[in-house]
């Protein structure tokens, strides 16, 4: 008896002693989201890790301006080795939100950018696969045969999660029938716009503070040139742009010619060997309408009423008509089956008293 007492101790002390070591050897996600040791067979070692936060060490990334602009708070960068001897360098961007990761996306390509998986968007090239999920920006660059760097992408954007896979509206607005999509290209500052835009009559567009911009090349036979597309915060700001550009004071250069047009808050601008016919059919398809949406402010504060809140308040009063509408259904239910009741039995005793029989009506005479 004594020596199960103490054998009970021992074995409870050697669980909790085994599952602590079991605990310390589980390797949890890394906030790091790169692939977890051995999920490729592919990838035989690490040779190099970094990661930076620093608004100086970012600064000096390449584009590193272009990418602080965009709200870039963190980059981590892991260099693989892989089973045959190549290397694969996987990069990823924290920005500010899902429309700088789609805009430093459009910048980077040099192919067409498509909706994912992986990721939300990805372009892909021979040697580099970039992707966005969410307001993640990921660079994969690698040599090795097959898919693995897809694979990898996959891998990121599943650890990432926070999917916005709904490219920004002003991107519907360019013509498709006109415009190369490869070449669409979607700025949200000035420093990307000067880097990576395209010159309008023969200097950088300068854009407001909050303005969107895209940019795509456009070619109707043989005629060719660039459209540009702002979308302002609001309508008068646009008016304003539309009414007051600069880009009046400028010459369009030899053998182009510049055109415009506002609607709502849209301001489209072609340049281009464009004839006035084709340029009033291209920038006649720019439309813009209105849509209305009633949306519920639930940090509204609410109204009291007597101490309670007025949402509480209207809970319990409609719990309480609702109630007391239980009970008039009720005592109508009772009313109608006493009274169905009180017929049916006297309806039965009229029928007992009124009874009839045969009877044999005999002679004894």
């Amino acid at each position: 008896m004594r020596l199960s007492k103490l054998l009970f101790p021992l074995v409870v002390l050697t669980g909790i002693l085994i599952s602590s070591l079991l605990c310390a050897q589980t390797q949890f996600v890394s906030a790091d989201f790169f692939p977890a040791d051995l999920e490729f067979k592919e990838i035989r070692a690490v040779q190099a890790d970094r990661v930076w936060k620093d608004a100086a060490e970012l600064s000096r990334l390449e584009y590193g301006p272009v990418l602080l602009e965009a709200g870039l708070s963190r980059y981590a960068e892991r260099t693989y080795v892989l089973v045959d001897s190549s290397s694969m360098a996987v990069s990823i961007y924290t920005l500010g939100d899902a429309r700088n990761a789609y805009s430093v996306l459009t910048m980077l390509a040099r192919s067409r950018v498509q909706a994912g998986p992986p990721g939300d968007f990805f372009a892909s090239e021979p040697s580099t696969l970039l992707v966005t999920t969410g307001k993640s920006f990921v660079r994969i660059r690698s040599a090795a045969a097959g898919d693995l760097a897809r694979r990898v992408a996959i891998s990121i954007a599943n650890r990432i999660g926070n999917p916005a896979p709904k490219a920004p509206s002003l991107i519907r607005h360019i013509p498709q029938e006109s415009c190369d999509p490869s070449s669409i290209r979607y700025f949200l500052g000035s420093r990307a716009m000067k880097s990576f835009g395209t010159p309008i009559a023969g200097a950088p567009l300068t854009i407001p503070a909050d303005v969107e911009v895209a940019q795509a090349h456009c070619a109707i036979q043989d005629q060719a040139g660039t459209f540009t597309l702002l979308s302002f915060p609001t309508i008068p700001m646009a008016e304003e742009y539309f009414n007051s550009s600069p880009l009046y004071d400028r010459s369009a250069g030899p053998n182009a010619n510049l055109y415009t047009r506002h609607t709502g808050p849209l301001v489209a601008i072609l340049e281009g060997n464009f004839a006035p016919i084709t340029a009033d059919k291209t920038l006649g398809s720019l439309k813009f309408s209105y849509s209305i949406k009633w949306i519920y402010e639930k940090n509204k504060p609410s109204r009291i009423i007597w101490g309670v809140p007025v949402k509480i308040l209207g809970t319990v009063v409609r719990s309480l008509l609702f109630t007391a509408l239980l009970c008039v259904l009720s005592l109508v239910a009772g009313v109608m089956l006493a009274g169905a009741k009180l017929y049916a039995r006297r309806r039965w005793k009229r029928i007992a008293e009124h009874d009839y029989y045969i009877r044999l009506k005999l002679d004894e005479n």
